[in-house]
């Protein structure tokens, strides 16, 4: 009796370890790398069939995605935004010496824009990932309305003055947000301080 037991328990840890091994040979681990950028979360092979979270490329996508699970449907949205610096002369740059102080405002067109937000802002991130915020437009905003209830439009933000302390990239991002959702980056330009 002990050793039909024993048989059997031993059967049942050697299929349990056959089962990982498989497991383990058919769900492989994938690298995601987008723009020269490795995503925070890595992606499965299976069957030859990359799966792949796709909340986790939303930044790099630039998008707003959205999960409707009781249709079976994802959405993704692309407003295109374009941005462009000008200083307080009006001339458009994209390139600062290190350590100067630029006054300047950023212009935007928006258009594409087939999604309800509540608000949008613009920031700057220096090369050590500080963020400073340049401008934002929100609902409680008198002139919101202008801005978003169309699927286009421009937006000139005040002018700042910035310190370029650092040589490197500076991040010039456009952030959109939707009722009841966080923050999602729509648009990133690169300053460059030499």
């Amino acid at each position: 009796m002990m050793r039909k037991k024993l048989i059997i328990i031993s059967m049942a840890l050697l299929l349990t370890g056959g089962s990982i091994v498989a497991a383990d040979k058919l769900l492989q681990k994938v690298t995601l790398v987008y723009n020269n950028k490795q995503t925070a979360e890595d992606g499965l092979l299976v069957d030859d069939k990359v799966y792949i979270n796709i909340r986790s490329l939303s930044d790099s996508l630039q998008a707003f995605i959205q999960w409707k699970g009781s249709e079976k449907k994802l959405l993704i949205q692309k407003p295109n935004v374009h941005m462009f610096l000008m200083n307080e002369k009006r001339t458009m740059f994209g390139q600062v010496e290190k350590g100067s102080v630029q006054k300047f405002l950023v212009q935007a067109q928006i258009d594409n824009l087939n999604v309800a937000i509540t608000e949008f802002k613009v920031t700057l991130v220096d090369p050590n990932d500080k963020e400073t915020t340049i401008d934002r437009r929100s609902q409680s905003d008198d002139d919101f309305k202008e801005f978003v209830e169309k699927d286009t439009f421009w937006f000139s933000s005040k002018l700042v003055s910035y310190d370029f302390k650092y040589a490197g990239k500076y991040k010039l991002r456009f952030w959109m947000e939707q009722k009841n959702g966080d923050p999602q980056l729509i648009s990133e330009k690169i300053i460059t301080a030499k």
